[in-house]
């Protein structure tokens, strides 16, 4: 008989330690349920409207400046105020379209100029000039879609183990060969391409490394999204908008970034709540975050 005790008193608290341990595995579940609901709920972000200032960042090379471009800001008649070898101040105008200045943002020499009481198209290359210093070119293709014409634009530059954060003396279009068959003097400008002009005294020199920045004017009162949650190409993206309980891919187009937000032109709407996952189809990628510099 007592062995049947102690047999039972061993199976009791077998039990007991099962019971006990259910109570706390379901306990434990239900904790897990509970801080999964909360990720869940705060692994999405809401479209809203704000501010933004686009920008755009690179590591390049400290380089001799090359000629750059001046050009019209609208069609008229061009009166020119230079000739090709004028020396030309900051601020000095090469000359004018429809009573429009057109000025150079620092001291140099002027290369070419287009003759007066032409009739120009907007954005004709009116004038070439030679700034006798360092610069750093940055291809900016994107960046530039998202502009208006004529923005604009400031710079900073901090040389690698070097100087800065500095500001750069003006963002200007670089100029090309001249063009084969042209039958004036007059350089093109690249497209692609923004040449940020260095003081001549900041304390660089050739082949210096720098991270550059350059920003445009802040655009207001635009759709913006963290660009973490997008997935796409410059132009093109997606997201997943979370409605009514089901996941929808949606497609969206893109302005102008900040590096960490972005600019929706189109797809979704204020308010609209979005997926903090971004999804991964093979044709779109993740967007580059251009770098900030600290000032």
């Amino acid at each position: 008989m007592k062995r049947y005790r102690k047999r039972f008193a061993f199976l009791f608290v077998l039990g007991m330690i099962v019971i006990l341990s259910a109570c706390s595995v379901e306990k434990q579940s239900g904790e897990n349920n509970e801080a999964n609901s909360t990720i869940q709920t705060s692994e999405t972000v809401t479209v809203t409207r704000g501010t933004l200032t686009p920008t755009v960042s690179a590591q390049t090379t400290i380089i001799q400046a090359s000629d750059f471009v001046l050009s019209s800001t609208e069609k008229g008649v061009f009166e020119t105020c230079v000739t090709s070898g004028d020396k030309i101040t900051a601020g000095g105008v090469i000359g004018k379209v429809s009573e429009n200045e057109i000025k150079s943002p620092v001291d140099g020499t002027v290369i070419s100029a287009t003759n007066s009481s032409e009739i120009i198209p907007n954005n004709y290359p009116v004038a070439t000039v030679r700034y006798t210093g360092f610069a750093l070119n940055v291809e900016a293709e994107n960046f530039l879609k998202t502009l208006p014409e004529n923005t604009t634009l400031k710079a900073k530059f901090q040389v690698i183990n070097g100087v800065g954060p500095t500001d750069i003396l003006a963002v200007v279009t670089p100029a090309t060969e001249y063009a084969e068959g042209s039958s004036t003097n007059t350089l093109f400008p690249q497209s692609n391409v923004l040449q940020c002009l260095i003081d001549k005294d900041t304390d660089v020199k050739i082949g210096q490394n720098a991270t550059v920045v350059i920003t445009a004017g802040t655009k207001e009162n635009i759709l913006l999204l963290p660009l973490s949650v997008i997935a796409g190409r410059q132009g093109k993206g997606m997201v997943t908008v979370i409605k009514d309980g089901e996941q929808i891919q949606t497609e969206v187009t893109l302005g102008a970034t900040d590096g960490a937000y972005i600019e929706i032109l189109s797809g979704v709407e204020e308010g609209d709540v979005v997926s903090s996952v971004p999804p991964n189809p093979v044709s779109y990628t993740h967007l580059t975050l251009p770098t900030k510099l600290e000032v």
